[in-house]
């Protein structure tokens, strides 16, 4: 804590008036917090509002890290910070974002918390729990299409689109990404975006003045994911997501190279002020 000490007889009453706004403003702009939980899996802080955004899943996929125990624990039990949870937002069914019992399981748990995917997601919460008909009216799904589709929870704006999945072994699994307009901070999360400048084109991101942007790692080691990044997205902080257990050194040079001011997620707990 620091003491700042101002002689009066050196302001004039409209200087120091100015002194004081300037030294308090930053309280007046609602701030929030970026929560680590695993792979791509964010909890979002701001305000009087929480969203969690591809944060429930077990380790079926080895290469990534996964929630803890004690962590899934703490969500369903609602202890701090996950009391209370205004939006649960998944990006698509992969075992690696999104496992069907665990989102049952925190629905049941949190009964204030909307949550909001792909159909391919919510078909999958009513194969493989019998809880279907209890969350039912908590779930909300996109018509799949290019077009962004806006929606609003409260206080919070919800933009979403339809962006195709990396890799053609997954063309059939729909992805989508999300603009989430929290207390006026724009965050945007990419989920599995495929790295294709022609999807990025249509979408128009560079309109939306994004705040934070979370995109997987390989965005910024590799072209077209650096151009996507400069010349469409244009975030004012950057944050890389779904980095490997193992690491991948050869990327992560490069991206301290083409973004160094970039926070590239490695581990449960890390924090980003926005």
């Amino acid at each position: 804590m620091y003491l700042l000490v101002v002689s009066l007889k050196t302001l004039s009453m409209p200087k120091f008036l100015l002194f004081v706004l300037c030294c308090f403003s930053s309280q007046l702009i609602a701030q929030g917090n970026i929560h680590y939980i695993a792979n791509e899996g964010i909890l979002i802080e701001s305000g009087n509002h929480r969203l969690l955004i591809d944060a429930l899943f077990d380790d079926y996929y080895e290469d990534y890290l996964h929630p803890s125990k004690d962590l899934i624990k703490a969500v369903n039990e609602k202890k701090s910070p996950y009391q209370k949870i205004d939006l649960f937002l998944s990006t698509h069914a992969h075992r690696d974002h999104f496992y069907s019992k665990m989102v049952a399981n925190f629905l049941i748990a949190h009964s204030e918390t909307k949550f909001i995917s792909t159909q391919q997601a919510i078909d999958s919460l009513a194969r493989h729990t019998t809880l279907f008909n209890t969350i039912a009216p908590q779930l909300t799904s996109y018509t799949k299409g290019m077009n962004w589709q806006k929606n609003e929870n409260g206080e919070i704006i919800i933009g979403s689109a339809f962006v195709r999945h990396g890799g053609k072994q997954n063309y059939n699994v729909d992805n989508l990404i999300f603009v989430l307009d929290v207390n006026g901070k724009k965050i945007l999360h990419l989920g599995d975006a495929e790295m294709d400048i022609s999807h990025f084109h249509k979408l128009r991101l560079q309109n939306e003045a994004i705040d934070v942007a979370l995109v997987p790692y390989w965005f910024l080691a590799y072209s077209p994911g650096i151009e996507i990044i400069s010349q469409q997205i244009r975030p004012a902080q950057l944050i890389a997501i779904h980095y490997p257990k193992v690491g991948d050194p050869k990327s992560l040079k490069l991206i301290r190279e083409n973004f160094p001011d970039a926070v590239v997620f490695m581990k449960t707990g890390e924090k980003v002020e926005f």
